[in-house]
């Protein structure tokens, strides 16, 4: 009964404060000017949000998703109105504050869901990296708070979400979520290709010198980017999702659920292949790769594998010409193709650099970052584009070890979870998010591929669910 007043106590006040900021955000419009007014009406809006955020975390959590997907596209509809760069570190923020304060009032332990070797392993390499203000190499210790605070983001991200998935129910919940997200991005990256960009993006992209460049095609059309920074990151978050909705898709028994999820990975397939970025299609067939040989004693899986092996043949070799698309997906696999060859080059030239230097020449000393926080510095503009040779030049052969060893950790804890479980959807559920981590660690080779907006979330997630269905008691695996 007491439950009942609270949350009607809850919805009352909630509605009453969405009133008053629809009363407020209409007099500052008409007061103040459209654009100062609107402005002015979602700094309310983002106040509410926040205060709420702190009241339930959860709601938090899935506001910063959405944000994840949606801010950079605000961004260039609404350019320099928006700090965007800020929006969803201070929502990430807000919302482990509000688990901070749900753990105080139940009086938890902070470290009540959390006690798995994953966590301690994440935790040593926070401390590794929390050394390397020491490093010797470093020029900048703005630069190495920077790193630091993203990967602090990406443990309390971490965190929220392993206090969060208390059941299978909220699990699939995520899930789900997640696909309804992949579908939008994927569908709007579709609207983009068949009926064009934009005039608001057509702005952005020429905006700034060289993006154009960067983003055409042989045939003068250009690499789609969806709703997100930019097409490496569209088509990282179209891959991996792709790989996720498809195989809770192929192992889904309920008919209407499955062509759901095989809705969402079609037109994530489309989006990846749409934003021509090399790194997807590692992912997405890395990823199947994993699926088939931890499920090859399955009848279906096996004719998934020989569709899989056709379909790759034919875009590889089929008598297909002149289609942009599918020539950048063969780019991908082409051991000649120039831009790889590049790389390799590169990769070549600094291994002398990363045998001199246990703990390579400090965080942000390479790429961009390199040059604005590090600019005088032997690394500053060479371009790692891996997050593998990213670690190893910046952090030493020692944080590569470290970061390889994390990552071991992580899988392997994934497939015991796998071939442990007792219940069909815990296996289900584990071999969706440990293929899809997979994907996301071999595309650190050629690119740097985790921790990227909104990827982070997914990722995150995926390790807390895959701790969560080790550790959850046999009566809360039922859904």
């Amino acid at each position: 009964m007491n439950t009942g007043v609270n949350g009607n106590l809850r919805s009352l006040l909630l509605m009453s404060a969405v009133a008053m900021m629809v009363i407020i955000s209409t007099w500052f419009i008409t007061g103040l000017g459209a654009e100062k007014g609107i402005v002015v009406a979602m700094g309310l809006v983002g106040l509410a949000i926040t205060v709420y955020t702190i009241i339930n975390y959860e709601f938090g959590f899935y506001v910063a998703v959405v944000l994840g997907h949606i801010i950079f596209f605000a961004d260039r509809l609404m350019p320099d109105v928006l700090p965007t760069a800020l929006l969803v570190d201070l929502q990430i923020n807000a919302t482990f504050i509000g688990l901070l304060v749900h753990k105080v009032v139940r009086h938890e332990s902070f470290l009540k869901n959390a006690n798995h070797t994953i966590t301690f392993a994440y935790l040593f390499y926070t401390f590794f990296l929390i050394l390397q203000v020491f490093n010797p190499e470093m020029q900048s210790v703005e630069g190495w708070f920077f790193v630091l605070r993203k990967f602090l983001q990406f443990l309390m991200i971490y965190l929220i979400a392993l206090n969060m998935f208390t059941d299978l129910k909220k699990i699939r919940y995520f899930l789900v979520f997640w696909g309804v997200c992949a579908f939008l991005s994927g569908l709007y990256g579709c609207y983009q290709q068949w009926f064009g960009f934009m005039g608001f993006e057509m702005d952005w992209i020429w905006a700034v010198p060289g993006r154009s460049g960067l983003y055409a095609l042989d045939n003068g059309d250009f690499r789609k980017f969806g709703t997100l920074s930019g097409p490496a990151a569209y088509g990282i978050l179209c891959g991996a999702s792709a790989l996720l909705t498809a195989v809770l898709g192929t192992r889904e028994k309920k008919w209407g659920n499955k062509i759901a999820w095989f809705i969402a990975a079609t037109f994530s397939l489309l989006g990846m292949a749409y934003a021509g970025t090399r790194t997807a299609y590692l992912i997405f067939t890395a990823g199947i790769v994993l699926y088939v040989l931890m499920t090859i004693t399955n009848r279906s899986t096996l004719i998934i594998a020989s569709l899989f092996f056709m379909g790759f043949v034919v875009v590889m070799w089929g008598p297909i010409y002149g289609n942009v698309t599918i020539n950048r997906i063969r780019t991908a696999f082409d051991t000649n193709d120039a831009s790889l060859n590049v790389r390799d080059v590169n990769r070549a030239l600094i291994q002398p650099y990363i045998h001199a230097h246990p703990l390579g020449g400090g965080l942000a000393s390479s790429g961009v970052q390199g040059l604005n926080y590090n600019p005088e510095h032997l690394l500053a503009g060479f371009p790692p584009d891996s997050g593998f040779v990213k670690t190893a030049i910046e952090s030493g052969w020692i944080g590569f070890f470290l970061q390889c060893l994390l990552y071991c950790i992580i899988l392997l804890s994934g497939v015991r979870v796998f071939y442990r479980a007792q219940t069909r959807i815990v296996r289900v559920y584990c071999l969706a998010a440990l293929v899809t981590i997979f994907g996301f660690v071999i595309s650190q080779y050629g690119q740097v591929s985790i921790g990227q907006i909104p990827d982070c979330f997914l990722f995150y997630s995926l390790l807390a669910i895959i701790v969560r269905l080790g550790k959850m008691p046999d009566h809360l695996l039922t859904e």
